[in-house]
């Protein structure tokens, strides 16, 4: 997180309390201690959809991770971005780099090669593919749009920025891309709730973990128990359940244990 507004929780329960034709609640944080009107307002409108209130208030993250997981926040409702384009940015120093899985990390190899060697065998084919097909491909983009390449596309009657436009193609969605994230606070909100599913794929819901995490710190009062779907809606709202959460059968509430060991 590199931005937000330190009092945007003052000014949402102040918002809410516009809202509702209550006197201005809040100068200060003080007001938005548990129990405090303005904890109350706030919580209240969170709650109960009231999510324009929620939106006065915005936090602002930078991220590098895949093209295939930056894809998921072009989902986002309302959202502003600002990317690392490779249209004017260079390939060639270093900075392109990509995104290897965790199973195919070596610690996780070692570890299955004391197991079973012909499984780790087989992971570590999978690696090299992996890895050759992101070091191919960075190469052939950087060679094709190599700035002493420029006089050549000149003669030809085609303009080096054209070439750089269209060969990025040939990168792979593993590739690792760098942008900005502004959003508001309640479509932080609503787009964390969507990917702490332990359904949602592992990395997508690895990234909304941390981001979560960090809204916490920043706004206790509106982030302090946003949590995965089924915490939050009284149960699960999918199908498709994961089958690794409990559930209270009495109020479907989720219990705070998993049928088995996973890290979230």
């Amino acid at each position: 997180m590199v931005g937000w507004y330190d009092g945007a929780e003052v000014l949402v329960a102040n918002a809410g309390a516009l809202c509702y034709d209550t006197v201005q609640v809040a100068h200060d944080d003080e007001t938005l201690i548990p129990n405090k009107i303005g904890q109350r307002i706030s919580l209240h409108c969170r709650d109960s959809h009231h999510n324009t209130v929620i939106e006065h208030g915005s936090a602002t993250f930078v991220k590098k991770v895949p093209i295939f997981v930056a894809r998921q926040d072009l989902r986002a409702r309302l959202a502003s971005f600002d990317e690392r384009s490779l249209r004017y940015c260079r390939a060639a120093d270093g900075g392109l780099t990509y995104y290897v899985p965790n199973y195919l990390e070596m610690s996780y190899i070692s570890r299955v090669m004391d197991k079973d060697p012909e499984r780790a065998g087989f992971l570590l084919g999978m690696r090299q593919e992996w890895i050759d097909d992101h070091e191919r491909a960075i190469y052939r983009y950087s060679k094709y749009t190599d700035e002493e390449l420029n006089d050549f596309w000149d003669s030809l009657d085609l303009n080096p920025e054209r070439i750089r436009e269209t060969m990025r193609a040939r990168l792979p969605v593993g590739i690792n891309t760098v942008y900005m994230d502004t959003r508001n606070l309640w479509s932080w909100i609503h787009h964390a709730e969507k990917r702490l599913c332990l359904r949602a794929q592992d990395e997508i819901r690895r990234i909304r973990r941390q981001e979560t995490h960090q809204l916490k710190k920043v706004f206790p009062t509106i982030f302090g128990d946003v949590n995965m779907p089924c915490y939050m809606a009284s149960g699960c709202p999918e199908k498709k359940k994961c089958g690794l959460i409990e559930l209270d059968e009495s109020g479907k509430w989720a219990l705070p244990f998993y049928k088995k060991s996973i890290s979230t």
